[in-house]
């Protein structure tokens, strides 16, 4: 019998394992030191606490280790005539080990995300996807945006 997945509201002392996960997710070019790694879950803590109710972080546990996180960034949007409180979501960072993989944890993470969108009257919500993440957000409900336009500023130096 496989163990218990748990899914959960991500808390402070969450900070070093959700900082894994991000390492895991998008490792940099070169290893970190100790102090680095303390230093990102530190700034993940703080990033969240700045404004509490624009951010949602779904984590995903088994035997009291992570294994698997997913973000709800909301953002206002302007208002329209009879509608001053407009918002709109972006899931963001969903990412679950690959050896629990498999098991359904990013489909639980991402519809926990999509109920904390209902609960706080969301209207819409986007996702960027690869290939492979995109048959959790389509059985979620997503479906394809073909007039999505997106705008990148040069990276630096060019």
């Amino acid at each position: 019998m496989e163990p218990e997945v748990v899914i959960r509201v991500a808390t402070p002392a969450d900070a070093a394992g959700l900082a894994e996960l991000k390492l895991m997710m998008s490792p940099p070019a070169a290893p970190l030191a100790d102090w680095e790694r303390a230093l990102f879950a530190h700034d993940l803590v703080s990033w969240i606490a700045v404004d509490p109710d624009s951010r949602v972080c779904l984590v995903a546990e088994v035997d009291d280790q992570l294994v698997g996180m997913a973000w709800l960034v909301v953002f206002s949007r302007a208002p329209n005539i009879g509608t001053l409180r407009r918002l709109t979501g972006d899931v963001q960072s969903v990412f679950v080990r690959p050896e629990f993989r498999g098991r359904g944890i990013a489909g639980r993470l991402v519809d926990g995300l999509l109920d904390a969108a209902r609960a706080r009257d969301i209207g819409r919500v986007s996702v960027s996807s690869n290939d492979a993440g995109a048959p959790v957000y389509r059985c979620a409900g997503f479906e394809d945006a073909p007039l999505l336009l997106e705008w990148r500023a040069d990276p630096p130096g060019r």
